[in-house]
């Protein structure tokens, strides 16, 4: 395939990865008005830990293989069916393992997590069924193959929406059960589907060399991968455990809104990765660079306009018993736009290897979100969670600025741009706050500022859209 060829391709298959994921996910958080009419504030809660704890806990249990396969589609050419079954025993045997030792000690793990027996029993089902369903998710991802993305994303969305709403209809009692086996189900039925096609197509082999480089890329990213879950999963386990389940449930419910623009940050970094692996390792690196700067503006204004939405979108997804949530939605937000920027520094450590430096980067920024939520939501309640959150995140932007630019001189990016557009967002942040009281003003507001940065970007936004009608024809 040509160079142009292979550009149309992955913006094709970046642009509908970025869709499916961002229409996938709004599934989901559209449909959180129905789940929380139907649980209590404490039933919601309870069904938010058993999420907060398969996210910190499928890190161990995938080994964060996935993150090989973009630098071994590149090392072992032809060969990445092969090596990704590899990574399928690999991560089975290492589940199987680490399954056998909760099960040993079913009773004290169950009383660390605050989770009832049944519950851990199926966290541990999840965490079986995870690393396959993951593994070739990423896989597709590489090799531009949207098609396959689209039906697996949308799958678990629908099929989690569905299994949850009956589940729930035939409960009195404990219905964060029923949201439960709605996350579990799907997620189980594409995992034994993909065995399946593995066995049959003999993609499974015991292969010493994949083993060892999917375990040296991919080991020391546990730590970060850990570490970026404390970072967005620890808030609800130590909300319930200082304010108790209904605090965190209206705090789950505050963040879901706010992830919003997470899942658009996740797909469109995870849409770029492809390509910027690609275009690094042939020195592009003015495109990379040029490229770049209206990412972060958009994502600066993704994450304004959700802030400017908060209050009538926790009154819509949860009704007057959350809306003490919206004052969280800016914190979180802010939090999610530094995190949106410093992956960009991310990718340099990634492809050129240095994936210690994330580890060790992020693994700071998790210890001091522990240490403040620690001292401050016991005082203040959640809203102290977001704004702790929001502060290591943009720590860990500044660490990751002084990896890449001092330690590793590499001069990439416009930093100052970064740095000002981040200002800019928190500026703007603030006077949405500031109108929260006071609707009209506040839309008037993101109209401007939408108005503003329509104009601006006009000649980037029709470019966009004849690209994108000539990728699908």
């Amino acid at each position: 395939m040509t160079a142009e060829g292979n550009k149309q391709n992955a913006f094709k298959a970046g642009v509908w990865y970025t869709v499916s994921n961002i229409a996938a996910k709004a599934i989901l958080v559209l449909t959180t008005p129905i789940f929380t009419r139907m649980m209590s504030t404490e039933d919601y809660g309870m069904a938010s830990i058993f999420t907060s704890w398969y996210s910190l806990l499928v890190v161990f249990c995938s080994l964060n293989l996935t993150y090989s396969i973009g630098r071994a589609k590149i090392d072992f050419p032809g060969k990445l069916d092969e090596y990704v079954g590899a990574m399928q025993l690999l991560a089975l045997v290492n589940c199987l393992v680490l399954a056998g030792g909760a099960l040993l000690f079913l009773g004290p793990v169950s009383a660390i997590m605050g989770m009832e027996r049944p519950m851990v029993l199926l966290l541990i089902a999840y965490l079986m069924c995870a690393p396959t369903v993951l593994l070739y998710q990423s896989k597709y991802k590489y090799l531009y193959r949207y098609r396959e993305n689209i039906l697996i994303t949308a799958f678990i969305a629908v099929g989690s929406v569905a299994v949850s709403i009956m589940a729930l209809s035939c409960m009195r009692e404990n219905r964060y059960y029923g949201r439960i086996f709605g996350a579990v189900l799907p997620m189980a039925v594409l995992s034994l589907g993909f065995w399946f096609r593995s066995v049959k197509n003999r993609f499974l082999c015991f292969n010493r060399t994949y083993f060892l480089y999917g375990l040296t890329i991919s080991l020391p990213l546990i730590l970060n991968s850990v570490s970026l879950n404390i970072l967005a999963q620890s808030d609800r386990i130590m909300i319930s455990r200082f304010k108790g389940p209904a605090m965190a449930g209206i705090y789950t419910l505050a963040y879901q809104f706010a992830i919003l623009i997470s899942l658009f940050f996740d797909s469109v970094n995870q849409a770029w990765l492809p390509w910027f692996h690609d275009a690094f390792a042939a020195g592009e690196y003015k495109a990379i660079r040029e490229n770049v700067k209206p990412l972060v503006v958009f994502g600066g204004y993704i994450g304004l306009m959700c802030i400017a939405a908060a209050p009538e979108a926790i009154w819509i997804l949860g009704g007057n018993h959350y809306m003490e949530g919206r004052w969280v939605v800016a914190p979180i937000a802010l939090g999610l736009v530094c995190k949106f920027v410093f992956a960009n520094y991310e990718h340099i450590e990634l492809h050129l290897k240095k994936t210690g430096y994330i580890a060790m980067g992020t693994a700071m920024a998790a210890a001091l979100n522990l240490a403040l939520n620690w001292i401050f939501i016991p005082r203040y309640g959640f809203v102290a969670a977001g704004c702790t959150t929001c502060f290591s995140y943009f720590a860990l932007m500044t660490v990751h600025y002084f990896i890449t630019t001092k330690i590793m001189k590499i001069k990439l990016y416009h930093n100052r741009f970064m740095y000002l557009s981040l200002a800019g967002v928190c500026a703007g942040a603030g006077g949405f706050v500031c109108l929260y009281p006071y609707t009209a003003a506040r839309y008037g507001f993101a109209a401007l500022l939408t108005a503003v940065y329509g104009y601006r970007n006009r000649v980037l936004l029709l470019n966009i859209l004849r690209r994108k009608r000539k990728a699908d024809k």
